[in-house]
């Protein structure tokens, strides 16, 4: 037989589930921790490839437009202008004046290797060398033709006077190219015949080298730089094999057949700054146009020259940021699953701990239920013998009352039983003289013996009315729920007189303070009862067997229209813990001595239920007062409420 709880049961798929929600959680929180920390690198590294690729771009910008109008100052020189209707003699005579011209302007600036005057034929007229160890003027005989470069070709189809800024390539001298390689870039100046001494162009060579050693020193842990042109050839690569794959007739140098996925994204490529990762790598690049060749006066024009920037991360940082990333992931998605599932376990323990608890308590309320069915009933049986009690202690109140008027009646009804007695037997002499002979004093002592008999006879008989009277108003004020004017005077002098029997032979002395004659509308027999049952109380728990005191019940007018009437005695006080209980049902400290515990708890209920009045206690056992207790009840007028 299976005895699992079923409780427990779905608690344990309770946690299966949760442990299957929270890794579901924790493998969606790892993978947005890591394509955060994994983008967040990328971003870093494009932002540094960013700020270079800006810098090295202004840079090469600023380069380019500075020889531009390094070129356009040189043209402008008037030594190489007309004066007038010149002839071509004139050029000769003024070659030392061009030579030292062009020598001087190119030792003004450290990036200029040569400076060329070439007629419309492509010979060159003009030559200044420009090197570390010496600048030479090329004497003619040396001078070549270079009808058929391309540089000269392109700048013979510009307007006069515009520039045209070449393709960046190495020199070549000679149909050799110059080693160590001088990066190269060529600007020239169209010169007409209307105002030029030569109608042809001004060819500046500008060396790049130091500006490529300028740009290889961002060669960082973080990007490489390359520098392509508009094919796709290397100017500048972090490997010397790959570069100036054109000048070398290397066609496979190029970044279209070595890398045809990012040379596709480039040459699509918005302008501007772009970069892609592709294969693990990070490309920042962007391409600009060195130079518009302007449409000349063949309206032949042509392509626009480009000059590639390429930044890339070097190899493995890629994967070495992918690495960081899943070790950050792996390290917060191991504290992660730690806390969800320590979380969880604690989660099942309480689960568990709740539903035992929640068995024992279904438990105890099913045997609470059944105590309180038990209490229940013990409840009403209490309440039932509290009445019982309640109207067994008003019947031994009226009992005691009974007792005490037919103590008092025993004295006058004797005396009158005597005097009656008395008479009779004056009677009985009177008939025996009456045989005898009666004589006139016989007669007038038997008249005086009847008189003085009857007179007593009256008189104790009266006495006796009185009593029977009292008692009965007191019984019935005692039964009755009518309000009614209550004289305090009269009613505290009737309780005394019905409590005589018993407090005459009690060494405690009652005395009265009645500082008011007012009358107010109450209910007289419960506070006759209340007085009893507060001077049966001293009487009871004040005072031992024979020992002195006094109680003194004061009435006197409170606060305009209501009574305040104290009882107290001089009796041992009452201490603290007493005191908090003193008005509960069947609380008593004298239960051994016949005691139910309902006098006090009658008296709150009367003045509070019935009077509508207050009951306080002020009870001091140590005080030097010579009363020690003092119950203080306030009435109300019950006319006015």
């Amino acid at each position: 037989m299976n005895n699992t709880d079923p409780t427990l049961t779905a608690s344990n798929k309770g946690l299966i589930l949760k442990s299957l929600f929270s890794a579901f959680i924790n493998l969606l929180i790892m993978w947005l921790i890591y394509s955060q920390v994994y983008q967040s690198e990328i971003n870093e590294l494009n932002a540094i490839q960013d700020e270079k690729l800006t810098f090295i771009s202004n840079s090469l910008t600023r380069e380019i437009s500075s020889i531009e109008k390094l070129t356009k100052i040189l043209g402008q020189g008037s030594v190489l202008k007309k004066n007038g209707s010149e002839a071509l003699s004139t050029i000769y005579e003024k070659r030392p004046r061009i030579n030292e011209y062009f020598l001087n302007f190119a030792a003004a600036t450290k990036n200029i290797s040569q400076v060329r005057w070439i007629d419309s034929q492509g010979q060159e007229r003009f030559r200044v060398d420009i090197s570390q160890d010496k600048n030479t003027i090329v004497k003619q005989r040396f001078l070549q033709n270079k009808k058929n470069r391309y540089y000269f070709i392109q700048g013979m189809q510009v307007e006069a006077p515009n520039t045209f800024t070449s393709q960046v390539d190495l020199n070549i001298e000679r149909g050799k190219i110059v080693k160590p390689h001088e990066p190269t870039i060529r600007v020239t100046y169209r010169t007409n015949r209307n105002e030029y001494l030569i109608d042809g162009l001004i060819v500046v060579n500008f060396n790049l080298d130091y500006l490529f050693r300028e740009i290889q020193t961002f060669n960082k842990k973080m990007a490489q730089v390359s520098i392509l042109n508009q094919d796709g050839f290397w100017l500048l690569n972090k490997d010397p094999a790959l570069e100036w794959g054109f000048m070398y007739n290397k066609p496979n140098n190029t970044l279209a057949i070595r890398s045809p996925e990012l040379w596709s994204t480039m040459t699509q490529g918005q302008t501007g700054i772009n970069s892609t990762l592709i294969d693990n790598t990070l490309f920042t690049y962007r391409r600009f146009t060195m130079h518009s060749i302007p449409e000349s006066k063949n309206n032949i024009s042509d392509a626009n020259i480009e000059i590639i920037i390429l930044l890339s991360s070097p190899n493995g940082l890629i994967n070495n940021e992918k690495r960081f990333a899943v070790q950050l992931t792996a390290i917060v998605g191991l504290l992660l699953s730690l806390v969800s599932f320590g979380l969880i376990y604690r989660d099942h323990k309480y689960q568990n701990k709740l539903l035992t608890l929640s068995n024992k308590l279904h438990v105890d309320k099913v045997e609470l239920a059944i105590v309180n069915r038990q209490l229940d009933k013990t409840l009403k049986r209490q309440l039932a013998l509290q009445g019982s009690l309640i109207e067994a202690r008003k019947l031994s109140s009226l009992g005691l009352l009974v007792a005490g008027v037919a103590h008092e009646m025993n004295t006058p009804i004797g005396g009158a039983l005597i005097s009656i007695s008395n008479a009779d037997l004056a009677l009985k002499k009177l008939s025996k003289a009456v045989e005898k002979g009666l004589t006139k004093s016989m007669l007038d002592e038997t008249m005086f013996s009847f008189n003085e008999n009857l007179v007593l006879a009256k008189t104790n008989l009266e006495k006796t009315a009185v009593l029977v009277k009292s008692f009965k108003k007191m019984a019935i004020e005692r039964h009755s729920d009518e309000v009614e004017l209550c004289d305090f005077d009269k009613l505290i002098k009737e309780l005394l007189l019905s409590l005589n029997s018993r407090l005459k032979t009690s060494s405690v002395k009652i005395s009265t303070q009645l500082l008011t004659d007012k009358h107010i509308a109450s209910r007289p027999g419960i506070i006759s009862q209340v007085i009893e049952n507060l001077v049966m109380n001293a009487m009871n728990h004040a005072f031992d067997e024979f020992q002195s005191g006094a109680i003194n019940i004061k009435v006197e007018q409170y606060n305009g229209e209501a009574i305040r009437l104290t009882v107290s005695d001089s009796g041992c006080g009452i201490s603290d813990d007493v005191k908090s209980n003193i008005f509960e049902p069947f609380y008593t400290t004298a239960r051994g001595n016949g005691n139910t515990g309902l006098g006090l708890y009658m008296v709150h209920q009367w003045v509070t239920e019935v009077l509508h009045g207050e009951i306080t206690l002020d009870s001091d056992p140590q005080t030097e007062d010579f009363y020690k207790t003092q119950f203080t009840i306030t009435m109300p007028d019950l006319g006015r409420s």
